[in-house]
């Protein structure tokens, strides 16, 4: 069955749910709940730097305050990020268009007038966690101690940063995935035929539109 992009949301399909991940509330428990993926990457990337430091000469550290470094891993890591959701939304045939909303203090990367399906979505959802974590292992077998350090703080930053994109993934779960998601710069919508409505377990296939 053809995977084009589609763009029109179909006759039959309606909107049953639209999420705003910058709503203040949900803004807030997200930042607190941030914590839960931070932690998790923090001892997966400790277990990971006792595996890879196994036999290996002790070397010098990078010698720089822990608050440049942090302002440097953040500067590299954040666009990363959103540029690994770009890759994903053209990877699908979209057009990514990148921004920040400052008053949020949030980076996004969105694509206008697109529909996913629903694992679609989730894969662009993903991508920055799944991509960076297994790039920052990878990097910290064959980098200098001092470097693999930083690194992990960078895996580990980046998994508190996609808490948005964790939550948007278990609301999406609960659907089928016969469900259209519409991404926008603070969350999504979500659209489902009289036959993939609310959490449905059917497994349909959304025509393709446009």
């Amino acid at each position: 069955m053809s995977r084009t992009a589609i763009h029109d949301v179909p006759d039959d399909y309606t909107e049953i749910k639209h999420l705003v991940l910058t709503q203040d509330r949900l803004l807030l428990w997200l930042n607190i709940l941030a914590l839960v993926p931070l932690l998790i990457m923090l001892v997966l990337m400790a277990l990971w730097w006792v595996v890879v430091s196994w036999g290996r000469p002790p070397e010098a550290g990078i010698d720089v305050p822990w608050w440049l470094a942090l302002i440097a891993i953040l500067l590299v890591v954040l666009p990363l990020h959103e540029f690994l959701h770009g890759l994903m939304i053209m990877a699908f045939g979209q057009r990514v268009r990148y921004g920040m909303k400052l008053s949020k203090g949030v980076l996004y990367a969105t694509s206008e007038n697109a529909l996913f399906r629903r694992n679609e979505y989730l894969a662009i959802a993903l991508a920055p966690l799944v991509g960076i974590t297994l790039a920052v292992m990878i990097l910290m077998v064959v980098a200098p101690q001092g470097f693999a350090y930083y690194l992990g703080i960078a895996a580990v930053l980046n998994a508190g940063g996609a808490i948005g994109d964790l939550w948007s993934v278990g609301v999406l779960l609960r659907y089928s995935d016969g469900v259209l998601v519409r991404d926008e710069a603070d969350g999504f919508r979500v659209y489902a035929s009289s036959v993939a409505s609310g959490s449905s377990t059917q497994k349909s296939e959304p025509p393709v539109a446009g």
